[in-house]
């Protein structure tokens, strides 16, 4: 361990009074610094759920269960009732652009649920039901709905949802003991959210991407889809919502983020819950925080403060 990697950024987290609670450093596959301001314990990720959603479908691509051009309403007639009816946009919409956001809504299906904390009770039929106003494909959104239907398409195609799916082939691989995941009444992990873990074990998945799929000499994720998830799929050079940074107009993968530092990409979730691989330097940074209003400054603190330093 080298704690004086992390010296600055405890500094700066101070400084700024950043609701920082760990921050864990790799570097060429092992641990080299970690420092922790709170007693670590398995956190609510928020959207870092999402990158774990996008590992399941690779994998379940590979196992035979559906292919990323599939169309969406191939997998989920049940739950259209007549949607695509006169709607080219929803029919020509797959699994590709679930994945990449691209799906074609103005906005996400489950902005007011959301806003209201509910009901989560049928998130299908919200997706269903939005406009869909654009060519798939071509206009990024950002999407909750289109995350909760890739781990639905899990559940629909395999029989377990997507916490049971990841348990022999994520999980329990990476020695991660069982995390708890939120789901809907209907057992359907939200995919978008809700996955609780620590910044150490958060910090082993940040690795499994960074090593292309591959954990202790076995390929668990497809080399191929890993290089698809983490290069640009879809342009986000036109967000402009207040809380938009250099780093949220780089483009977007597979529910995974290209950030403004060179050839990298990380993992984002609310109020500050970042894991940034970095291949060039052959290094992973986790940040598991609480920070309800400078979360761009938490993951600045990378750019800032550590990344000369590897």
């Amino acid at each position: 361990m080298d704690d004086n990697i992390l010296q600055d950024l405890i500094e700066s987290v101070k400084r700024q009074n950043l609701h920082v609670l760990s921050v864990v450093v790799r570097k060429d596959g092992d641990i080299i610094a970690e420092h922790h301001f709170k007693t670590p314990k398995p956190t609510l990720l928020w959207s870092v759920s999402k990158t774990f959603t996008s590992m399941a479908i690779g994998i379940a691509e590979s196992e035979g269960y559906f292919s990323l051009g599939d169309k969406v309403v191939e997998h989920f007639a049940s739950d259209i009732e007549g949607a695509i009816e006169g709607n080219d946009n929803l029919s020509k919409m797959t699994i590709h652009d679930l994945l990449c956001m691209g799906t074609g809504h103005a906005r996400c299906p489950m902005d007011e649920v959301i806003k209201n904390n509910g009901p989560f009770d049928n998130i299908s039929k919200l997706f269903f039901e939005e406009p869909v106003v654009y060519e798939a494909g071509k206009h990024f959104v950002y999407n909750n709905g289109a995350t909760y239907m890739l781990s639905k398409l899990i559940t629909v195609t395999t029989g377990y949802n997507l916490k049971e799916y990841l348990m022999p082939r994520i999980f329990r691989p990476l020695e991660i003991a069982e995390p708890y995941w939120e789901a809907d009444i209907n057992d359907i992990s939200f995919g978008c959210n809700g996955l609780y873990l620590t910044a150490l074990d958060l910090s082993k998945a940040g690795q499994l991407l960074l090593n292309k799929g591959r954990w202790n000499e076995k390929q668990i994720i497809p080399e191929a889809y890993i290089a698809k998830a983490t290069k640009v799929q879809i342009d986000t050079a036109h967000l402009n919502d207040y809380y938009i940074t250099a780093d949220h107009k780089q483009g977007y993968g597979y529910q995974i983020w290209m950030n403004s530092y060179p050839n990298s990409y990380r993992m984002d979730g609310l109020f500050g819950q970042y894991v940034v691989m970095l291949p060039e330097k052959n290094a992973v940074v986790t940040y598991v925080s609480n920070e309800p209003s400078n979360m761009t400054g938490v993951l600045e603190l990378t750019w800032n403060t550590l990344v000369d330093k590897l």
